[in-house]
């Protein structure tokens, strides 16, 4: 479902995350972190980055500039970010496709997503991309769970 600007405020305030807020430096793809940037994939993969719902808007800086100085354009963090997200995503095929639109609808909390999507966000997670194709991780897991069973 991809957000406009008019929806932008009101997303935050009806989100079970809305007290989460990650920078772009933040970002290290765990779990709860790659939820959240799927629920706001339209508004990173349109050059934004979702505001933060605890910032006023307030800034005080006596003498000086309001603004940092980067040697990058403004979109290109969130372009970078979202690049990576659905790079991953489209490595899961279906599983990813019913992840994006569980987290989409609401469903922020791993232990409510159905089980495509729960093997969807473990593959896509952490810090770096998995060598391993999605289909050979799955297997490897249902493996190494049912070796657990057996001991």
């Amino acid at each position: 479902m991809r957000r406009n600007e008019n929806e932008f405020i009101p997303a935050i305030s009806q989100s079970s995350s809305n007290l989460e807020h990650y920078s772009p430096r933040d970002i290290r793809f765990n779990r709860e972190q790659t939820i959240w940037l799927i629920t706001w994939l339209d508004v990173i993969g349109d050059g934004h980055w979702p505001p933060d719902p605890k910032e006023t808007g307030y800034v005080d800086v006596p003498g000086g500039s309001s603004h940092s100085h980067s040697h990058r354009s403004p979109f290109e963090t969130s372009a970078q970010i979202y690049a990576e997200v659905t790079t991953r995503l489209e490595q899961t095929g279906d599983a990813g496709v019913t992840l994006v639109w569980e987290v989409q609808h609401g469903l922020e909390v791993y232990e409510l997503l159905s089980p495509p999507a729960k093997r969807a966000l473990n593959y896509i997670s952490g810090w770096r991309r998995r060598r391993q194709s999605f289909s050979q991780w799955c297997y490897d897991q249902r493996k190494k769970s049912e070796n657990n069973q057996k001991q």
